[in-house]
C-alpha cells in the first residue's frame, strides 16, 4: 500500500475506468457519484473506502469519485488483497473470493440492464473457475478435519519413531516420533497427508497434545530398555508447530501433560521451526526460557531455511541445531550448499550448540558430518522410521554404519 495526495476539484476515477485498486480516505473527504448504489451521491471521509470493484479482477469502475478538498488517500492494490486472501484462512479465503465474484456478477447485471449484455472475458471466467476450485477444496479440507478430529477421539493415529545416532560413537542415542494416521478406510497415512491441513484448520493443536502426551508415555520404557543393555540415555525428540506455539497457555499446558505422562523432561526434547523465533522475538524468548525451565532441551528444526539472523541465535535457549534435509541432499554436487553446511557446523561449536544432520540418505554425506564433527545423525541411511516395537529391538545396540 502507499499514499497518495489529491487536491481539491481533481477526479481519483471515473465510470467504466479499468480497476487495480481501492481506496481509503486518511485525510479530506471525496465526492462520489455512484452509478448501481441507492444513494446516487454521497461523501466519504477519513477511514471510509471507495472504489472497492478496483480489487475485483476483470471490474471496472462504477461511480465517479471527485475530491472535495485537499485529501490524503492511502491506495490498496488487487495484488495485496490476493496475497492477503492466500494467506488467510480457507473459510475466509474462499468467502472473500465468492462475495467478489458474487458482489460483481450483480453489479454488471443490474448496471448493463437494458443494454447489450456484456461477455465474461476469459479473465472473469478464470476468476469463477478458481471460486469452484476454492470451493470443492474447501468442502474437501472440511471433510479432513472432521475426519481428524474423530481420529484424535477414537484414538486412529500411531507414533513411528525415527533413530537419531550419536555419530562420534555410533550408538542410539534417541529417536525423533512422528505421527502416522491409521485411517481406516486408507490405511496407514503419513503426514503427507493431513498435517497441511491439520495446520489450516488448527486441528494440529490437539493432534499435537496427543503426540506429546503419547511420545511421552515411551519416555521411561525406552531408557529402562536401554540401561538394561548398557546404553546412554536416550532422548524423545518431538515436533512442536507454530500454531501450537501460538497458543496463550501454552506453558500451563506443557505442565498438565508433564503431570499426566510423569515424563522426566530432561529426556525429552522439544522442536521448533525459526518461524517461531521470528514472530515476535521479545515473546518468543520468554516463552522458550519458561519451557526451558521445566526441563526440557530445545532444538531449532530446519536450520539455514528460514528467517532468522545468525546474530539473534546467542539470544535464545537453543540446545541442538537441526540442519535441514535440503542441505544434506544438495551438499555433495553443490558448493554453496557445502559452504552452508560448513558454517552452520561451525557456528553452532563456537556457540556450544549441539547439531543434528537430517535427511542423511548416503555414506558421503554420513562421512562429510562425521568430518565436520556434527554430534548427530538422522535419515533413511540410518534407519527408517520404525513402529514402537521395533524401537525395542534395537535399543542398546550399536548402529553398524
Amino acid at each position: 500500500m502507499h499514499r497518495i495526495e489529491v487536491t481539491k476539484g481533481q477526479r481519483v476515477l471515473s465510470v467504466g475506468e479499468e480497476g487495480q485498486c481501492a481506496y481509503i480516505v486518511e485525510q479530506g473527504s471525496v465526492r462520489i457519484e455512484d452509478a448501481v448504489s441507492v444513494l446516487k451521491e454521497y461523501t466519504v471521509g477519513p477511514g471510509e473506502m471507495f472504489g472497492e470493484y478496483g480489487v475485483i479482477p476483470d471490474s471496472p469502475h462504477y461511480c465517479v469519485a471527485t475530491a472535495e478538498e485537499d485529501s490524503l488517500l492511502l491506495v490498496v492494490p488487487r495484488e495485496e488483497i490476493e496475497e492477503k486472501a492466500k494467506l488467510s484462512d480457507p473459510m475466509v479465503s474462499l468467502f472473500l473470493n465468492f462475495f467478489m465474484d458474487r458482489c460483481h456478477s450483480l453489479t454488471e447485471r443490474h448496471y448493463h440492464e437494458g443494454r447489450t449484455e456484456k461477455i465474461p472475458s476469459p479473465n472473469r471466467r478464470s476468476v469463477r473457475d478458481k471460486v469452484n476450485k476454492n470451493r470443492d477444496e474447501l468442502v474437501e479440507i472440511f471433510k479432513t478435519k472432521e475426519e481428524l478430529e474423530r481420529a484424535v477421539e477414537q484414538n486412529e493415529f500411531v507414533l513411528h519413531f525415527q533413530p537419531i545416532i550419536s555419530l562420534r560413537g555410533g550408538f542410539t542415542a534417541g529417536f525423533e516420533a512422528l505421527v502416522r494416521w491409521d485411517h481406516p478406510d486408507r490405511g496407514l497415512l503419513s503426514p503427507f497427508h493431513f498435517i497441511d491441513i491439520a495446520e489450516q484448520t488448527n486441528a494440529i493443536v490437539p493432534l499435537g497434545e496427543w503426540v506429546f502426551e503419547e511420545a511421552c508415555r515411551h519416555v521411561a520404557p525406552f531408557n529402562k530398555i536401554a540401561a538394561e543393555g548398557g546404553s546412554p540415555e536416550i532422548f524423545v525428540s518431538i515436533n512442536i508447530s507454530a500454531k501450537q506455539f501460538a497458543v496463550p497457555d501454552i506453558v500451563d499446558r506443557f505442565k498438565e501433560m508433564i503431570a499426566n505422562t510423569n515424563v522426566n523432561t530432561s529426556h525429552v526434547q522439544l522442536e521448533i521451526t525459526e518461524s517461531v523465533l521470528m514472530e515476535d522475538t521479545t515473546h518468543a524468548k520468554g516463552i522458550l526460557h519458561q519451557i526451558k525451565d521445566l526441563g526440557f532441551q530445545l532444538v531449532l528444526d530446519d536450520f539455514g531455511t528460514g528467517y532468522s539472523s545468525l546474530n539473534y541465535l546467542h539470544q535464545f535457549p537453543i540446545d541442538k541445531l537441526k540442519i535441514d534435509r535440503s542441505f544434506t541432499h544438495t551438499m555433495l554436487n553443490d558448493e554453496d550448499s557445502c559452504e552452508i553446511v560448513r558454517a552452520i557446523a561451525g557456528l553452532a561449536h563456537n556457540l556450544n550448540i549441539e547439531v543434528v544432520a537430517e535427511g542423511i540418505e548416503e555414506r558421503e554425506q554420513l562421512s562429510l558430518y562425521r568430518d565436520l564433527d556434527c554430534h548427530y545423525g538422522q535419515g533413511f541411511l540410518i534407519s527408517k522410521p520404525l513402529p514402537v516395537e521395533k524401537v525395542y529391538e534395537i535399543l542398546g545396540t550399536r548402529m553398524a554404519i
